[in-house]
């Protein structure tokens, strides 16, 4: 199906999982014995779409298989947060859609996630502290308690055209690891 609407790197600030966002994502692929098996794969969103207006977001996923860079079109319910996302870490009595007024967030790192099929994924972030050498591990931190954060070498290296951003996140796409 054609997208209805595909949304700009600005307005994809505002979801879960921006464009330039690390991500995981569930991809079912049959395996040796013929049955559909689910694979975690790791990758960075570079588009989101709304294909009607009654589906979730279609976020586009670049990832690397060997030399090739490949995308996959993931709904919104199959994706989480990577580790070694940069994030911010709301309070627990907010969270990204109700943001506390002042600035009581934290800027973390996610470590890993516990993915759940049921759609209630949780993290284990650390989080710097800004004033002093130490660090703090938050276990069991809930999905919608975290927002993606643009590292600062991005924030200072971008000169804000949206094109050359989504340029950027599939140049970096294609260098990770998988």
């Amino acid at each position: 199906r054609q997208p209805i609407m595909t949304l700009t790197a600005e307005q994809t600030t505002t979801l879960p999982f921006p464009i330039g966002c690390p991500v995981w994502y569930a991809n079912v692929s049959s395996n040796n014995e013929g049955t559909e098996a689910p694979i975690l794969k790791r990758g960075t969103v570079v588009s989101v779409t709304l294909v009607d207006k009654s589906s979730p977001w279609v976020y586009t996923i670049e990832h690397r298989e060997g030399e090739e860079v490949v995308s996959d079109d993931v709904l919104e319910s199959g994706v989480c947060f990577s580790d070694n996302c940069p994030v911010q870490v709301f309070p627990k009595k907010f969270s990204r859609v109700d943001p506390p007024l002042n600035d009581s967030k934290d800027e973390g790192i996610v470590m890993f996630g516990v993915i759940s099929l049921k759609g209630e994924n949780r993290y284990t972030v650390m989080i710097p502290n800004k004033d002093s050498p130490e660090t703090r591990f938050e276990e069991n931190v809930e999905e919608g308690r975290l927002m993606f954060r643009k590292p600062p070498q991005e924030i200072l290296a971008g000169n804000g055209e949206e094109e050359d951003q989504v340029q950027a996140n599939r140049k970096r796409a294609r260098g990770r690891p998988t």
